[in-house]
């Protein structure tokens, strides 16, 4: 129960006087004794699991720590964290511990001065020597570690093994290949890729990694960086193959209408041959079982396009700040210490979903291909890209896909969606 100022006072009033009884009556009087630090975490929950996993964390901790440190937590799901984020941290009472996106958006957090800095805690509890070397590269800014990160992820090319083995299909080593399976789908009546866009996010998975492998990370970079501008014809481009593919029936009927959740049931039933999507998928697609997957399916990452060596995207999709008002960052940081634990990352593979940050987390538990996926994520040396809607501010990244979203529909050509996206970026950071 929370002290009001009031009784905080009163109480101090008591300890004193009863103090100076002690001194002069040579008393016994027992201190009165203080109630716990509260803390507040505010999170976004974006799926069912991602409830009962914080539930778990949370009353775990309070079973063992909530006499001295006591955590109460509130979330919204994602699309409303986006907005719901800025009005929660620059509030008369802020979380003392928040979700964060990273890359652009947790610039912007940062540049508000909402983030603590927490280069001093991963001294002190050596985050940096267990967490993956990925995800520990992206929490830097300048010299200073700004957030940790409880899970990564990475986007790769779903697709169904069953389907493959019906049509004879082999796995797509390049582009070329890719398209060619997809072709031999859709004449067996199946939709080449599901694309899901009604949230205008998922359409920027493909459209990103269509980029990097075609022109190169350091292009992609480029635009997210502010030193190449939308308007590039690389980028230009990669729009116009979207929009050929959206074209061409290579994408579900209605794709800017169907949700990435209720994409799962035509997932489910055998229409769509591929999928490019994240890791973060691996909820839905194992359904109720313990192991992947409700279906017979495994990925690969986007392939060889113009004889380029593949780049698979591994970025840190859940991460955690301090705000910098908080009063308690210390208590804060014992309890993010908490969360990326040994037991705390095992049990979030149980309850919620891969994949842990931390490399003790025990991966024994999920399936082969899981497994696989989990390692080669780990292995990487550093993040290799983030997504738009990550990687830059959230006025970019709106127009970004507002306009992609409209490019598939037939509304825009490509030039003006990348025109559009310039010109919202010269607003935001001005010309380059």
């Amino acid at each position: 129960m929370r002290m009001t100022l009031f009784s905080r006072r009163a109480i101090a009033r008591c300890a004193v006087a009863a103090a100076l009884l002690s001194s002069v009556a040579g008393l016994a009087v027992p201190a009165f004794a203080a109630g716990p630090v509260e803390l507040r975490y505010f999170y976004r929950a974006p799926w069912p699991s991602s409830e009962i996993y914080a539930n778990w964390l949370i009353d775990e901790w309070n079973k063992k720590n909530g006499d001295r440190i006591h955590v109460t937590g509130a979330s919204v799901d994602g699309e409303t964290y986006k907005t719901k984020q800025t009005i929660e941290l620059a509030s008369s009472n802020p979380p003392d511990v928040f979700y964060s996106w990273e890359g652009g958006r947790a610039l912007e957090v940062i540049k508000n001065g909402f983030a603590a800095d927490l280069t001093t805690y991963y001294q002190k509890y050596g985050w940096d020597k267990f967490l993956v070397p990925a995800s520990v590269s992206l929490a830097t800014f300048g010299d200073k570690k700004y957030f940790v990160p409880t899970e990564i992820g990475a986007s790769v090319v779903w697709y169904r093994k069953d389907l493959y083995e019906k049509l004879g299909l082999k796995v797509p080593t390049t582009w070329d290949e890719l398209m060619a399976n997809a072709e031999a789908g859709k004449k067996a009546g199946l939709w080449p890729f599901l694309l899901a866009n009604q949230k205008k996010w998922p359409s920027q998975f493909m459209w990103s990694a269509i980029l990097v492998n075609k022109f190169g990370l350091d292009t992609y970079q480029g635009l997210v960086n502010n030193t190449i501008p939308w308007t590039d014809p690389r980028a230009v481009e990669t729009t116009k193959i979207m929009a050929d593919l959206a074209k061409n029936d290579m994408f579900e009927p209605s794709f800017n209408s169907i949700d990435v959740g209720p994409a799962m049931v035509p997932w489910s039933q055998g229409k769509a041959l591929h999928w490019y999507q994240g890791s973060f998928n691996l909820g839905r697609f194992r359904g109720d079982q313990a192991k992947c997957c409700v279906v017979p399916m495994d990925f690969f990452p986007m392939p060889s396009i113009d004889g380029k060596k593949p780049v698979m995207s591994v970025f840190a999709e859940d991460t955690i700040m301090i705000h910098a008002k908080s009063p308690h960052k210390d208590e804060a940081a014992e309890f993010v210490d908490w969360m990326i634990s040994k037991p705390a990352m095992t049990e979030k593979l149980a309850i919620d979903k891969p994949y842990p940050s931390s490399t003790q987390g025990d991966l024994s538990s999920l399936s082969e291909m899981e497994q696989r996926l989990g390692k080669e994520m780990a292995s990487a040396g550093q993040f290799t890209f983030m997504h738009v809607d990550h990687a830059t501010p959230p006025a970019i990244s709106d127009r970004f896909l507002d306009s992609l979203q409209g490019v598939l529909a037939g509304a825009i050509t490509p030039e003006d969606a990348m025109q559009q996206t310039e010109d919202e970026a010269v607003r935001t950071r001005g010309k380059l």
